[in-house]
């Protein structure tokens, strides 16, 4: 079995981000509550060894494709591709052998810890997608508290691919609950699902609705309500199409931290999940997820943007993490 190696990332305020080789998981991110204390504020297991056998995608780099697939097979110019089966008939966050289960390469580690590049190929048709793909994934951090995560990747046959960075959040750590949170996401419409937590190929409006974080609201306000979506969902784990008047996509804040986390992206949706089937290690909802990506199942909803990646073309894309103070 490979050794896990661990990369740490520091800047001059007192930030400290610790990536491991092995899923490109994000273990810590460390960083001050308004009292200048420095807390983990990502979940994550004690000992590197616990990731092997993790359920939850703690912290991992996801990909090839992010979300859902319905019936674990989509159609690309005129061939049919059938994906691994690993939620039922559907096919979830790239399969059982996805990049969260994989060992990363390291490009470069810069001297000063600022950056980490870290590079995967996945073969031709593994976990069934087609196309030799390479895949670099660039973690750095600044100075004014910015943690951007960037991906870059390159097929040698027409794909889809949608990668994202699955973190679960508590910015109150003493807390084992992100109930107090407040969360306001740029997004008018959000992407309704069935039974199985696929698009049901509609975009509502969250006007109305407990989907509505257009203003600040507190996790806990309506996520027990008796609404059909959230009791599909068992909470909220529901794509949000981010609105294209900024990049900004979410703020999410702890009154009792202090602490602020705004997201930026040049991605058009943003999974919330309220980690509502955390178990074992975890509490349910301790952490949630925002994670930056397309939309779920977008091959089969023509109506979504495309995920396709045309050969030989540079798929790039960029999350920001700003970590403020209220």
């Amino acid at each position: 079995m490979e050794a896990i190696k661990k990369y740490k990332l520091v800047n001059k305020n007192g930030i400290s981000i610790t990536i491991l080789s092995y899923g490109g998981i994000i273990k810590e991110i460390n960083t001050p509550n308004k009292n200048g204390d420095v807390e983990n504020i990502v979940l994550n297991h004690k000992s590197n060894q616990e990731y092997l056998t993790d359920s939850f995608y703690m912290g991992a780099v996801i990909g090839r494709y992010a979300n859902r697939i319905a019936k674990s097979t989509f159609k690309l110019d005129e061939s049919i591709f059938h994906l691994d089966k690993n939620e039922g008939v559907n096919h979830l966050h790239g399969g059982h052998n996805g990049f969260h289960k994989k060992y990363w390469e390291l490009i470069e580690y810069d001297k000063k810890q600022k950056f980490v590049i870290l590079s995967i190929n996945s073969l031709d048709l593994e976990s069934g997608y087609p196309g030799n793909l390479n895949c670099n994934v660039k973690y750095s951090l600044n100075d004014q508290n910015e943690f951007k995560i960037e991906f870059f990747a390159k097929s040698d046959k027409d794909t889809i691919f949608n990668p994202t960075s699955h973190s679960y959040f508590n910015l109150n750590p003493t807390k084992n609950s992100i109930f107090e949170h407040k969360l306001k996401i740029n997004s008018n419409n959000y992407i309704p699902i069935n039974n199985e937590c696929l698009p049901n190929g509609s975009i509502k409006s969250v006007l109305n609705t407990p989907f509505d974080f257009t203003k600040f609201k507190k996790i806990d306000e309506e996520i027990n309500n008796d609404y059909e979506q959230l009791k599909i969902g068992k909470g909220y784990d529901h794509c949000f199409v981010l609105n294209k008047n900024s990049s900004k996509a979410a703020v999410l804040s702890s009154e009792a931290s202090g602490r602020k986390l705004i997201i930026s992206t040049n991605q058009p949706g943003i999974q919330f999940y309220s980690g509502n089937h955390l178990s074992g290690f975890f509490n349910k909802n301790q952490g949630l997820c925002l994670e930056t990506q397309h939309f779920p199942d977008s091959p089969n909803n023509d109506n979504f943007p495309t995920t396709k990646l045309i050969a030989n073309e540079e798929y790039y894309s960029e999350t920001i993490y700003f970590f403020d103070v209220i």
